[in-house]
């Protein structure tokens, strides 16, 4: 469920941390924990933030995108996953960071987590369906690699849901992308007449 601010400000203690700063005390535990669990507990706590849109601009204001990043680039599978489950539909402009948006590329391409696929794949759904998202962004989400990716997911996995949510993702956008390659190679063959 949702919440409001009011709600929030209900739902808090006499002399408890105020959600914001709750979340940026969760920031500053994750940069200053040497302990592996409980970075993970961390990330965690920051991704289930997440689900909540009323956290969306404390999640930005702390610094929690940034960890989301550090941890896609991390070995630790548990660390990945949260980061991809962390990420926001609000998190366009982020997200749409040539060096976010790769490694988020390279998860779902070399990883073997059901779980990192299944999220990987919704947040490039999320992405590319955002109100705000242009047809020049939209191309360089999806390129033919991506849809190459995906489209080894839904037809190898053994996975129903991977498959499924690959199908769809693959229904809804595969045809787009044939269309602007299809409109490339058109164009760069007129150019060589």
């Amino acid at each position: 469920m949702f919440s409001g601010h009011a709600h929030l400000k209900r739902r808090t203690p006499e002399g408890g941390i105020p959600r914001p700063d709750y979340i940026e005390y969760l920031v500053e535990e994750y940069h200053t924990s040497t302990n592996v669990e409980a970075k993970e507990q961390v990330t965690a706590n920051l991704a289930n933030f997440a689900y909540d849109p009323i956290n969306w601009e404390y999640l930005k204001e702390a610094g929690a995108l940034e960890v989301f990043e550090e941890c896609t680039k991390s070995p630790n599978e548990r660390l990945q996953l949260h980061a991809l489950a962390g990420y926001y539909p609000a998190a366009f402009n982020f997200l749409t960071k040539p060096e976010v948006n790769s490694q988020v590329k390279l998860l779902l391409q070399t990883s073997e987590a059901t779980d990192i696929h299944l999220n990987s794949i919704a947040l490039f759904y999320q992405l590319i369906t955002a109100d705000n998202c242009s047809q020049e962004e939209k191309s360089r989400v999806i390129t033919p690699h991506l849809l190459k990716t995906i489209t080894n997911l839904r037809n190898l996995s053994p996975d129903p849901r991977v498959k499924n949510l690959a199908a769809l993702f693959c229904e809804d956008f595969g045809s787009r992308i044939e269309e602007v390659v299809d409109s490339k190679n058109v164009l760069e063959s007129s150019k060589k007449v």
